[in-house]
């Protein structure tokens, strides 16, 4: 059981409006029957331009924090290379990080995401914003014409809706959209494919893996400036979007990762880099059925909402479960297996999991058990590679919205039916969850 902190008393701006209280328990409702409520912007005209092979590829990023500055720079290195790309715009709602990615790329700096949409120096956008702002943003971006490199989750715990609407428009726009699973572009996973595909498990039956951590670094981010308040060097507003409209604190703006406005905690933050890949080298569709549970039960001690415990179950219409575990308050960890009804698959010293693993020990019930080496690869940079590819050539990414938005189901369902006790199923007819 999630255990909903105390508000923290809100720091004051003077020049902002009066904002209505919202109750907790009427936000989860209203997520709970995915209701989607898309932040209001001017209307955008497209602006795409026809991209020869030889074009330069004009890239502006929305979001240059700690993630932002992760692409930036693999952006850079691919310059470096010798891609033919330029960084052409950056755009952040705090000011100060904004200078200083500018600054570091000489790149045209904008507050707000509808003036870099509306520069034709920019041919493709990279999201990499809180999670709900994703979806509102790479819409936004795909129709002004830019294809889209949105971090994952593609959307917010309560955005499954909004997130299934954004593919459609992706499709019926012709756009190319990567999302951040960068565990597809894994070479290390490839090799599980080939395994299984080979039927050295026979039929898929189970997969057991986790994510542990000794620590609550990931939820408890910095905040660089305590006194910070909404104004022409902070948009506030940007930055909620179409989250309630709750008072401003620093924390609330620098640390969001705490709140279940913001996001999910180590379902949505987390388990996108566990399940992804399993999805993916196993060929599964979406979940028919999701369970959850865990809590708040390491660190309670600040105003967190998201839990530091969170364990889901996910069963599949192929007939196969999936079991992830999490806990923030121990980092021993032990093997994922992939459990089928003839062998087992099992993966060891897993890197992040997007990098790769050592090995794979293959154990049949016939035979002796082998071991078929891994590998470890920068998997962002492959992810970006790909994605710069299928802009030129228009072909499908290999995390492309169709792929995205089954991982985007596992997320949004768990998260959902831990909220509110209960089993989320997936009706898969009308893509809804249903609790």
């Amino acid at each position: 059981m999630i255990m909903t902190p105390s508000t923290p008393k809100p720091a004051v701006d003077a020049g902002a409006e009066p904002v209505p209280a919202i109750n907790r328990r009427e936000f989860i409702g209203r997520a709970t029957q995915l209701a989607v409520t898309v932040a209001v912007t001017a209307p955008f005209v497209s602006r795409a331009r026809v991209l020869g092979a030889n074009d330069r590829i004009g890239v502006g990023f929305i979001g240059v924090g700690g993630r932002g500055r992760t692409h930036l720079a693999v952006v850079q290195d691919l310059i470096k290379s010798g891609g033919n790309l330029q960084i052409t715009a950056v755009c952040d709602a705090y000011r100060y990080r904004l200078n200083e990615a500018a600054q570091s790329t000489s790149a045209k700096a904008y507050m707000h995401h509808h003036e870099l949409l509306a520069d034709p120096a920019v041919d493709v956008v990279c999201v990499a914003t809180p999670d709900r702002r994703h979806v509102p943003l790479a819409m936004d971006a795909i129709r002004a014409g830019k294809d889209v490199y949105c971090e994952k989750p593609m959307g917010h715990w309560s955005q499954f809706n909004l997130c299934r609407e954004f593919g459609r428009e992706v499709v019926k726009l012709n756009r190319i959209v990567q999302v951040g699973n960068q565990g597809n572009s894994s070479p290390a996973w490839g090799k599980v494919r080939e395994l299984v595909q080979q039927g050295a498990i026979g039929r898929l039956q189970h997969i057991l893996a986790g994510f542990h951590r000794n620590g609550d670094w990931g939820e408890r981010m910095p905040i660089p400036d305590p006194e910070a308040v909404p104004g022409p060097e902070l948009d506030w507003k940007g930055f909620l979007g179409d989250a309630p409209k709750v008072a401003f604190t620093a924390a609330r703006f620098f640390s969001w990762r705490r709140y279940l406005d913001y996001a999910g905690g180590p379902c949505t933050d987390l388990f996108p880099h566990v399940l992804t890949p399993f999805v993916s080298a196993l060929g599964l569709n979406y979940p028919s059925l999701a369970v959850a549970s865990g809590g708040i039960f390491k660190y309670n001690t600040y105003d967190r909402e998201v839990p530091d415990t969170f364990n889901m179950s996910l069963d599949y219409p192929e007939g196969a479960s999936a079991v992830l575990v999490c806990t923030l308050a121990n980092d021993y960890a032990t093997e994922p297996a992939i459990r089928g009804d003839e062998g087992t698959l099992t993966l060891q010293n897993v890197g992040s999991w997007e990098s790769g693993f050592d090995s794979i020990t293959v154990i049949s019930k016939k035979g002796v058990p082998r071991v078929v080496p891994g590998a470890k690869a920068e998997a962002t940079l492959l992810h970006w590679q790909n994605f710069i590819q299928c802009v030129r050539t228009r072909q499908k990414p290999v995390s492309d919205v169709e792929f995205a938005l089954k991982v985007q189901a596992a997320m949004s369902m768990a998260m959902l039916g831990f909220l509110n006790k209960k089993v989320a199923r997936f009706e898969p007819q009308n893509k809804e969850i249903v609790l």
